[in-house]
């Protein structure tokens, strides 16, 4: 998989412990460390009415807790809209073949 928007690097996959979906505040985007201003999915949200910008993304937690990350949208973008439902739909693609290597590599340690 091909990595267009987030961590630089070369990292071992087997080696990922959780992946998250996540909306970052854009306005905190590449000023921190990545997801550290969240904002969180779902109607209602109080915040969304002062800064309704977001990146998504997928936020990648090693074994060591290096934190990485994978961002599915290009321009920020405000929920609801068209192209947030978009991104959050290659986020979830991205998270979900994610958790099928924490499944495979992390076996043993979901049972201990």
């Amino acid at each position: 998989m091909m990595i267009e928007n987030g961590t630089e690097g070369t990292y071992d996959y087997r080696k990922i412990k959780r992946a998250l979906v996540l909306n970052e505040k854009a306005k905190f985007k590449g000023s921190q460390p990545p997801f550290t201003q969240l904002l969180p999915h779902g109607p209602g949200i109080p915040a969304i009415l002062t800064d309704p910008y977001v990146y998504v993304g997928v936020k990648i937690v090693m074994d060591d807790e290096t934190i990485l990350c994978v961002y599915t949208s290009k321009e920020k973008t405000q929920t609801g809209t068209n192209q947030y439902i978009e991104d959050r739909k290659r986020a979830k693609e991205t998270e979900d073949f994610l958790l099928k290597i924490i499944h495979k590599y992390h076996t043993n340690d979901l049972n201990d």
